[in-house]
Order: structure tokens, then sequence, then C-alpha cells
């Protein structure tokens, strides 16, 4: 019996439909095979362990942070590190056992505080309910107390209704081996903040660097991390744990200072506000740095929270976090006469300046009134001596102010600022710490823009002995006297010599001296400025300080800059800045800069801090010298007609 046209079309759509939901259930299995396939072989080993870590409890293994040496760095093993790590343990609260019961868990901390005598205030955050709550929901350890003592350690275990409920877990500890004495350069780690969580990739259980190169270079010295699972028993203890990654330690750093000369710098500035600072004078490696107020890296670092709070407190309320060599700024006083010399010379087609010819310099010197009815204006020298005849050698020397009051008043303010502005005492130095401050260098404009007022002519005589609006940092002084060493170069000042691998000690990243500036000088005016700063410290105003046989012959400049405290000379801050040894290639030459808040004077304070970074540079017997009896030619040379004024 044959089939009908319509039995036909429904028998084939029917087969359509059957192949297609053939088809259908082929496919579906097929991928149900190939993704069971790719989740039991191909990525077995990966979900194994993530279905793992949910079913069983996993912890952070924290990566130790890399060690810091000094420049004197050999190999790990044989050199003594100026920041290590070292071990500790901490108590963590297994709430578990608590049943996660908030009102448990503080009648616990109650008694843990009874039986180890710590003040309840020590747990005033973490007893708060919202805050207890949050954490035993975040099903992060619970840290009751960070690095224990041993006696604190054997009073737990001896405890059993304490000792059943914690456990003990190791932890790295920071270890800064100089203290304070190099806090400003190396800073401090601490607990990751609020906004060091949104803005960072940094998680709530690692440390981060705060301030100095535990900031700069944080992500450099942290390392990875690592991860262990942990299956504990109904008590808490621990029954199977596997290392599933094992943590990277941190790079390690290696420092331009010198350890010797770091600590001479520190024991300099002992009862006095300032800072000290050495930098080799022909790379910009920075040898020593120095800033008191201090702190004390060891205990902001460490696990005694109340101990952290307090010394915070107390060196906050003093400004004893300011680093004063890079992040504060002074006027710079007597140490500025040197640029007032140099702008002289270099703009000689202005004025026909020859640094040969004399000034009389009398105790004072009279600015003559422009403006009917207002009375001259008299500047007196530091002494109020008259010095007779002088030229720009022996001005130096003597630091005689109506000298540069002269000078400075036939130049014009102009170049002088100009040249400030070319040796970059308005611009940061770059230098590989944080938080750095620039020097401040006035204007004409600026001054008619802030006080309505022109510039007047003594503005510039006030300017051209480093007082009236001018100020910087002793880091950018310290830079343009670097320019005098090296015939207008100027280096870019660094800490960080080289980044190595903690695995094979292997160079990661060295630093190479760069040149910030070359400023074309000519000879003659660097020859007559290092005459002059010679001069300061043999029969100078540092010399009484500097010229000695058990130290290497030393060129520089004090300064006594004056403040807006009335009275004693006591007000007055002090500023020594220099290099030695004289003699010497300039790859041989160091430079320090040392500055004193109300330090009486330059001669007084800030000489006799640098003269101790000196002497750890260059023991005796480790300089030549040279005849004494080139200084006496300089004294006894004629001098160039006299200058009337």
């Amino acid at each position: 019996m044959s089939q009908s046209a319509s039995e036909f079309r429904l028998e084939t759509s029917f087969r359509k439909r059957l192949y297609f939901f053939t088809g259908m259930v082929v496919f579906t299995l097929t991928a149900y095979i190939l993704q069971l396939f790719n989740l039991q072989i191909v990525q077995g080993s990966e979900n194994s362990l993530k279905a793992e870590r949910f079913v069983r409890r996993s912890e952070s293994i924290p990566a130790d942070r890399g060690n810091i040496f000094d420049r004197n760095f050999l190999t790990p093993e044989t050199s003594q590190p100026l920041v290590s790590n070292s071990a500790s343990l901490d108590v963590i609260l297994n709430t578990s056992l608590l049943k996660n019961d908030p009102r448990k868990v503080k009648d616990f901390i109650y008694k843990f505080c009874e039986a180890l005598s710590i003040p309840i205030v020590y747990y005033e955050k973490e007893l708060q309910d919202s805050r207890m709550i949050k954490k035993i929901r975040s099903r992060e350890p619970f840290v009751l107390l960070e690095g224990i003592s041993r006696e604190q350690q054997e009073r737990i275990l001896v405890l059993d209704n304490i000792n059943k409920y914690v456990y003990l877990v190791s932890s790295p500890a920071r270890v800064y081996h100089m203290g304070p004495a190099l806090s400003h350069v190396t800073g401090y780690v601490g607990k990751p903040t609020t906004s060091d969580l949104q803005e960072k990739e940094i998680k709530t259980y690692q440390l981060i660097g705060k301030g100095g190169i535990e900031s700069l270079y944080d992500t450099t010295l942290r390392g990875q991390d690592g991860f262990r699972i942990q299956k504990r028993n109904t008590e808490g203890n621990i029954e199977e744990e596997r290392v599933i990654e094992h943590s990277v330690p941190g790079n390690n750093l290696v420092l331009t200072i010198d350890r010797d000369m770091q600590i001479a710098a520190y024991r300099a500035l002992k009862g006095v506000r300032g800072t000290v600072l050495a930098i080799k004078a022909t790379t910009g490696e920075v040898l020593a740095m120095a800033s008191n107020p201090s702190y004390d890296p060891n205990i902001l670092s460490g696990k005694n929270k109340l101990d952290r709070s307090n010394h915070f407190t107390r060196v906050t309320n003093n400004g004893g976090f300011l680093n004063l060599a890079i992040q504060s700024r002074f006027p710079p006083a007597s140490t500025f006469k040197t640029l007032v010399g140099l702008a002289a010379m270099e703009s000689e087609h202005k004025i026909n300046f020859d640094p040969k010819q004399t000034f009389s310099c009398p105790a004072s010197f009279t600015l003559k009134s422009t403006f009917k009815g207002v009375p001259d204006q008299v500047f007196y020298n530091w002494d109020k001596k008259n010095h007779g005849d002088l030229n720009l050698a022996q001005a130096l020397e003597k630091s005689n102010s109506v000298y540069f009051y002269q000078l400075g008043y036939k130049l014009g303010a102009e170049p002088i600022l100009a040249y400030c502005r070319l040796f970059g005492l308005d611009k940061k130095t770059g230098i590989d710490l944080p938080g750095e401050a620039t020097g401040f260098i006035p204007s004409s404009d600026w001054k008619k823009r802030t006080y309505g007022n022109k510039w007047f002519d003594g503005d510039t005589v006030n300017l051209s002995i480093g007082q009236g609006f001018i100020s910087t940092t002793p880091i950018e002084m310290a830079l343009f006297y670097m320019a005098v060493v090296n015939n207008g170069k100027i280096y870019k000042p660094y800490v960080v010599s080289e980044i190595r691998s903690p695995l094979d000690n292997s160079l990661i990243q060295k630093t190479e001296p760069t040149i910030l500036r070359d400023i074309p000088l000519k000879r003659s005016t660097v020859e007559a400025l290092k005459e002059g700063l010679y001069l300061v410290g043999y029969s100078g105003t540092a010399s009484g300080v500097l010229n000695s046989p058990t130290l290497p012959e030393i060129a520089g400049k004090t300064g006594t800059a004056q403040t807006r405290r009335r009275g004693a000379s006591s007000s007055n801050h002090a500023w020594f800045i220099g290099y030695a040894p004289v003699n010497a290639p300039p790859e041989k030459q160091i430079l320090v800069a040392a500055f004193v808040e109300y330090g009486v004077g330059g001669a007084a304070s800030a000489a006799p801090a640098a003269r101790e970074v000196f002497k750890a540079a260059f023991p005796p017997g480790s300089f030549p010298r040279t005849d004494r009896s080139r200084a006496k030619t300089m004294l006894e040379e004629a001098p160039v007609e006299q200058e009337a004024f």
C-alpha cells in the first residue's frame, strides 16, 4: 500500500527532527566529555588545588623583604647588612573554637590580657563590636599579639585555658642595624593604611615601606609571597600542612652610604637640630646623610603597637620625620657669596670685574636713599670691623660682607638670580629619596605680586650675602659647590647603587653617574673661587677648626644666617660647605655640607660637624699634604687698583 504525499512529508519532517535531536545529544555529550577532560586532566592539578583551598584553610607565607647593604658590599654572606630580617612569633586566636561568637571572643581577650598582664587599652579598637564582627567574618588570622617575648611564650604554653585557643606562627621582623643614625635614608616599614590598600597593590597582612628607600623601593624589596594549605582538627591543631608555593624574598639593595662616615655625621649632630651631607664630587654618590632630630625605625617597625604609637607621637611633635638635608630650606647666608663672586666673574662684561681688584671694606656699607625724607640704609659687616682693602679671595677668606654688598650692588640682582636658576637652586635634584623640597629664588615680579612693592636696591644688597627672600635646601647648595669642584658639572645625587638578586647575588640593576647640569665656566673663574675657598680653611673663618695636620687640606665656606629671632647670637643658623682633599684630583674629593639650626655661626657648629665627616673619610696618613707656602703666596700677591664706591 503506497504512502500518501502527506504521510511522506510527515515522515520526512520527523526524521529531520530526530536527526537534529540526535546531533544535539551527541554534540552536548561531546562537549561535556571534552570539558570533563579539561577539568580532570588538563586543569586537574589547578582545580584540585582550588577545591582543597575551599574546604581547607589556606594561609599566605609572607616573603622576606630584601636586605640593604652599604657601599662596601661583597656578598650577602660576608657583608654586614644595614637592614635585615629576623624571625619573631605572633599569637593567633582560633576564633572557630569560640564558635566565631563575638561575645566569646571578647571574653577571651579579657582573660588573655589578665593572664599576660597586658593593659586592656591595647585592644581598644579590636573590642569595638563592628570591628570585631568584621574581623571574624574576614576569615583572616586574628592576631592577638605580635613579636612575643620568651617570657610571654612560656606563660602562654603553661596556661591551658589560654593555649588551647591560640597558636603561634613565625613572622618576619625588620632590623635596622644603624637605628636612628640612618633612619632618614632607610625609612621604616609598617602595616598598610586604608589609602595604601586602595592605591597600591598591597594586602592587609603585608608590610609596606614608609619613608626613605623602604618606601621608594617598596615593590623591589617586598618579594613574592607564597601560600600553604592547612587542615586543622576541632581543637584547632594542625593535622596536615602542605606548602603549595614557596615565597621568594625581595631583591637586595646596595647603597652608596659609607657606614663610618654616616656614623660620624650622625654623632656630629648630637644635641643640635641640623643635617650633615657628604657626596662624592664626580659621581653624585651620597656617602652620608644624617638629620637630627631623628627617629628609631626599629620601634616604628616593631611589633608593640603601644610603643609604636608613643614613639610616632614624640617624633611627630619634635619634627623628627623631616629630613633636613632635602626637605627644609633656609637662607644660604655667606655660603652664597661664592655664587655672587661667580656671577660677577662670568658677567664681567657688565661691570668689568677683576677678582684681583680690591674694594675698601670698612665696618659698614651705606646705601644712599633715592627718596626724599627716607634715611640712608646702613649694612654692617658680620663682625662690625674695618678690614681694609680686600680682593675676592681675601673677602671669601674673611667672609667680609661689605665687599659683597658692594659687589652685588654694582652687579645688580638679575645676574645673581639668573645664576641661581642656572645652578638649579629652585629645582629638585632628583635624588632617589621621597619628599624632596625645592629652594625659592625670588624675582621682582614675585615681590610685586606678593608685597605690592618693586625690587629695591636694599633687596639686592641683602641678596648679595644670601639673606632676604632667598632660601635653599642643603643638598641644592652642596650641588652648587660640586659645580665649582667639577668646573661646571653637576651630577645627580643618588643613594641606591645596585639592585641584586637574593637567590644568586646576580646584578639586576646598577646606577650609573648622570650629569644633571653642565654649565660652561671660565677656568679663571673656577681658580679664583678655589683660591678663596682654600684660604677659608687655611687662615680664614674656618681655619681654627679645619687647619690641622691630622686633617686633609679642606676648602670651603662658612655661613651664618640671621633669623627673625631677636637678641642673642644663638638665634643665627650655621652653615659650612666644603671639599677635600684640596690637592687631590676631583675623583678623589668629597663634598660635605653641614647645617645647624640656631648654631651661632658657621665656624662655631657647622664646620666642626663637617670636620668629623672629613676625619672619618680620610684617616691620618691616607692623604698627601702640600706646601703651605701656596697660601702665603696668595695672600702676598699685589692687589689690583682699588675700586671706588
